[in-house]
């Protein structure tokens, strides 16, 4: 089917099913025993031919038996399955050309023929899979061998009439899976991408070959003309309104066509990034304004050179389709010209944060307006799941967005998924609502937990993502991780953990142990125990995590408050140790649990860190209180290397007077100014660090720091790898503002000074007497596959409130071992 026939699509019925009589019923497997042929066209193509046996291997998985498959022509007995545009398909008047290329047709005759196809290969092979879904109850609830759910049928057939269907979204497109399992589990659940969209205009307009024959494509910028190294340069957009720009553009998207006939989109996203020329002629086309994210809009010129370019490929080429993202400068539609029709701008949003009333009623309005604009949108979402620590699940917010977005224009989903399937049945409910998103999703969800774990198993599962549901979707409003600003949630923080209670940790854990103990066959606990080892995973992180929380609230007033803390800093050491095995070791044996998350990608899910705070509380009792040292000592005794080695350090900071490898910790100076060896680095300039007697703990001065938004002293150091610590000394002398805080961190440095993965300590501030921070740790020779140069020894002060006071002393950066070999 051509892209501009869906446009009309909107009132379009997604599956029409006519029935005949109740006694016209056609069997194909009958007590065990096969009835029918699977007959597949003569010149069957690859993928049609997967189809057919596809529907052989799982009639036979339920009922034991194996359906021959033949090709169209040869003579057969009994009911006749055809799969695939057969003779006696195409002999059907049945308006394939007005089917969308993955839509089908399920119908059976009375006379004793089945028909499953579609009008594309897609469509057959999609056919099939409803087939198998409707008459055979299979069900494909994760990737992985105990994934499918295949009921024992010994009989299967199925009533004479037609089922027509065709998807709600033509493109439903999820990226961040893995191959072989997680890549077969989706095509099941028809997921199938068929617009191009990403960033592309770098690739169109190379800079390896038009640096030197085009120059003037590439932008100005303050006068001069910016020339990208390569293709793989960021930041950067062409001249729209160069000379001849446009003519190349279409000879060269007309030579990809010409060279790739099967091919049935070309995108002209933007390059990523930003960088937008400042010639005269191009800022000309602008409205001159700032769009709905805050950025100069562009969407005039960049829509406008899109539409001619459109218009002029689609002469030689016509019925394809060109993607775009709609973000950024160009996030806006374009207010001088409607959209081309074969165009499909993505709307790039994180659309879990509709659930904030207010940024829903604005992402309502920006998709009515950019759907006045252009006839067919598709929309670009952020709905990741092996980055977050905790099941990060929003089923029935999802479903009430994809129906608006289907009532409003939007055609095309795409997703970045990066899945975990310890969020179980998120993603199959996703990939069931872009196919049909007005199914309902309760009754989705009971099937799927039912089917999963079984139904005496499945009140508790169905609580459980239930709990998470209700975090992600109402109590994550309140937190501080939640921000309005920005096109996505940061996913890459796990900021969120802060407000994951003990609470949500010990009904989790309970509901998933009452799970495992009702499931009832092998099938049932084989599933569940991966959704339990995902919830040990996003355990462990929430306790781990829990440390720096614990470490500012818990008062050491006692000595039993002391030990209570170095029992509780234990756990979370241990279990932030156990979370990496989970991710690093466990995950990949198992196929629904096989990531792509890397550390050096998100150094800050590492959890480098995680559960040290707590230990640091603890200085000054270890050096006072023998029982606290003794408690310390059988740490140091533990088989857990990372618990281990910080109650090691803490006893050797306590015990040992180690020369610093940073100068002047006591922030000494002859004339009583601000000592040279140590910088200061406030953010926006707010707020003042002096060195002052009272500020002093040893020596003449300390550093008063008064009013910092977000600031604080630092030293950059020369360090070869090894283990490290740092120590600081804080006082609050009056109460300051709630959530003010102190940070110390060690933070490498590569070779262009960039941060690395840090190790920190950061504790609320309250009014106090002299109060040690400190924080350990490995510094190697290379972190996120970028070579160690330095390391930055830092303080950071956070959200004092203008006469806020807080003072500093004794900073030092200390050495206290070697790397192992």
């Amino acid at each position: 089917m051509r892209f501009a026939s869906f446009i009309g699509a909107a009132a379009m019925i997604v599956a029409a099913t006519t029935a005949g009589r109740a006694e016209d019923t056609l069997r194909l497997v009958d007590s065990g025993e096969p009835r029918a042929t699977v007959v597949v066209p003569e010149d069957a193509d690859a993928q049609t031919a997967a189809a057919a046996e596809l529907l052989v291997q799982y009639i036979e998985r339920a009922s034991g038996a194996k359906l021959p498959i033949q090709p169209d022509g040869k003579p057969l007995d009994g009911v006749a399955v055809h799969v695939g545009l057969t003779r006696y398909a195409r002999a059907l008047d049945r308006a394939w050309d007005e089917l969308d290329a993955d839509g089908f047709i399920i119908r059976a005759d009375p006379d004793g023929h089945v028909l499953i196809a579609g009008p594309t290969a897609w469509g057959t092979e999609f056919g099939v899979c409803e087939f198998l879904e409707r008459y055979v109850g299979v069900r494909w609830l994760m990737p992985g061998p105990h994934g499918d759910d295949v009921p024992e049928r010994k009989t299967i057939e199925l009533p004479a009439g037609e089922v027509r269907e065709e998807p709600a979204f033509f493109s439903r497109q999820m990226s961040g899976f893995r191959g072989g399992a997680q890549a077969t589990w989706t095509r099941r659940l028809r997921m199938h991408g068929r617009v191009q969209f990403h960033h592309n205009l770098q690739r169109l307009f190379a800079p390896e070959t038009y640096t030197k024959t085009h120059p003037h494509f590439f932008p100005l910028r303050k006068g001069e003309r910016y020339l990208p190294p390569n293709s793989q340069t960021h930041g950067w957009q062409p001249c729209f309104a160069a000379e001849g720009i446009e003519d190349e553009a279409v000879k060269n998207i007309i030579r990809y066509f010409d060279e790739n006939p099967d091919a049935t989109s070309y995108s002209l996203g933007v390059v990523d990034s930003s960088g937008h020329c400042e010639c005269e002629a191009c800022q000309a086309l602008d409205t001159g304004e700032l769009n709905f994210l805050g950025r100069r809009d562009v969407s005039d010129r960049y829509y406008g050179w899109c539409n001619r370019v459109v218009e002029r490929v689609l002469e030689k080429h016509p019925g394809k389709t060109f993607g775009c993202l709609a973000y950024s400068e160009v996030a806006q539609p374009p207010s001088k010209m409607q959209v081309h029709e074969s165009i499909v701008p993505f709307m790039t949003y994180d659309r879990m944060k509709w659930i904030h009333d207010g940024l829903r009623s604005e992402g309502e309005q920006m998709t009515r307006h950019w759907h006045a604009t252009s006839p067919v949108l598709g929309w670009y979402d952020y709905i990741y799941g092996v980055s977050y620590c905790v099941p990060r699940v929003w089923f029935h917010h999802m479903a009430d967005y994809y129906r608006f977005g289907h009532a409003n224009g939007v055609r095309a989903m795409y997703a970045e998924a990066y899945p975990n399937f310890g969020e179980g049945p998120k993603l199959y409910v996703a990939l069931k609502l872009m196919w049909d998103p007005g199914q309902d999703v309760d009754a989705l969800l009971r099937e799927w937990y039912e089917r999963m774990v079984g139904p005496d198993a499945a009140d508790d599962l169905a609580a459980y993502y239930a709990h998470w549901e209700d975090f992600w979707t109402r109590r994550i409003l309140d937190s501080n991780w939640f921000t309005e600003r920005g096109q996505y949630l940061a996913f890459h923080s796990p900021g969120y953990l802060a407000d994951v209670t003990d609470d949500d940790v010990a009904k989790s854990r309970q509901w998933m142990e009452s799970v495992m103990a009702n499931t009832r066959t092998e099938q049932q606990r084989a599933r569940a125990e991966v959704l339990m080892l995902a919830w040990e995973y996003y355990e462990a992180s929430a306790v781990a995590h829990s440390a720096d929380r614990m470490a500012r609230e818990l008062a050491l007033e006692t000595e039993a408050d002391a030990l209570a803390a170095l029992q509780q800093a234990e756990r979370c050491l241990a279990a932030a140790e156990r979370r990496v095995e989970l991710l690093m070791d466990e995950f990949p044996k198992h196929p629904a649990l096989e990531h792509s998350l890397t550390f050096e990608r998100r150094p800050r899910l590492r959890g480098e860190g995680w559960g040290t705070a707590l230990v640091w509380r603890l200085f000054d009792w270890v050096k006072r209180s023998e029982a606290v040292r003794a408690a310390a000592e059988r740490m140091a005794e533990s088989p857990r290397e990372s618990v281990a080695f910080h109650a090691k350090a803490l006893l050797r900071l306590a015990d040992e007077d180690l020369a610093p490898i940073s100068t002047n910790p006591s922030f000494e100076s002859e004339d009583g100014a601000r000592p040279a060896e140590w910088s200061i680095w406030l953010r926006d300039g707010v707020g003042a660090i002096t060195s002052a007697p009272e500020a002093a703990r040893t020596g003449g001065q300390g550093l008063l720091c008064r009013g910092i938004r977000r600031g604080g002293p630092h030293q950059t150091l020369d360090v070869e790898p090894g283990h490290f610590a740092g120590v600081a000394h804080i006082r609050v002398p009056a109460p300051v503002a709630a959530g003010a805080t102190a940070t110390l961190s060690l933070t490498p440095l590569d070779d262009q000074g960039r941060n690395l993965p840090s190790l920190s300590t950061t504790v609320d501030l309250t009014e106090s007497g002299w109060t040690q921070l400190a924080v350990a740790g490995p510094i190697p020779a290379e972190l996120s596959g970028r070579a160690v140069r330095k390391v930055r020894l830092i303080v950071i002060f956070d959200s004092l409130e203008p006469d806020d006071v807080v003072y500093l002393d004794d900073v030092k950066m200390v050495r206290i071992g070697d790397l192992p070999e």
